[in-house]
């Protein structure tokens, strides 16, 4: 069988790495999510819309390992805004990735950050104003996104040094997919405090891996 199935999946034109490719799922505990009041009086004459609830907060989940880099994506990922908050709480990028930060709302935005990983000032900006600002994210690390304009609005771009990656559901559930076999480090990671990490197996089949409390990041 050894010898018999790499000229099989040649023959069916299927990459190896795909039929062999594991998945790892789990849990990473999450903090409950704020309910709090926006206070969106004082946010007069730059608000004509109703304000959504804010995203629920969710973790980034990634692998790393010996030859893992990142490959950023050849198209543009983007994080709207829209009910003047952020599309959603955590977005996971490969090193290298552009992102877009397109305002679906009728009044100005201003995107910006002040992290060490990554700062930028995109300035304010309308719906009607396109393209959308974009930013490349070329060094791995957490960067805090806000809007200088409305102050509530929060979110984070976290840029890993790996392909593989993931976001948690609302109830702190991942599965992450596609991974090829091979002894790595799982991370996860909620904010520039709380982050986790494990050895891991990946196989052909399902991995699980459940944390519970995270190693402290000085």
């Amino acid at each position: 069988m050894r010898l018999i199935m790499p000229a099989l999946l040649a023959a069916l034109a299927i990459p190896a790495a795909s039929v062999m490719a594991g998945t790892v799922t789990g849990t990473v505990p999450l903090p409950p999510r704020q309910a709090g009041r926006i206070p969106v009086e004082k946010y007069t004459g730059t608000i004509s819309g109703k304000v959504a609830a804010p995203p629920p907060p969710c973790a980034g989940v990634w692998i790393e390992g010996p030859g893992i880099s990142a490959r950023a994506p050849a198209a543009k990922v983007a994080l709207p805004q829209h009910g003047y908050q952020f599309a959603r709480s955590l977005l996971v990028v490969s090193r290298g990735t552009t992102v877009e930060f397109p305002n679906n709302d009728n009044d100005f935005h201003n995107v910006f950050s002040l992290s060490r990983t990554k700062k930028f000032d995109a300035g304010r900006y309308k719906k009607s104003e396109t393209p959308a600002p974009v930013v490349t994210f070329d060094k791995a690390g957490f960067v805090r996104v806000k809007c200088e304009i409305h102050d509530h609005m929060n979110a984070v771009v976290l840029v890993v040094d790996s392909p593989w990656f993931t976001v948690t559901d609302a109830a702190g559930k991942f599965a992450l997919t596609g991974v090829p076999p091979g002894q790595y480090t799982l991370c996860a990671q909620l904010d520039e405090k709380s982050k986790w990490s494990a050895s891991v197996t990946i196989t052909s089949g399902s991995t699980s891996v459940n944390f519970s409390k995270p190693n402290t990041v000085p």
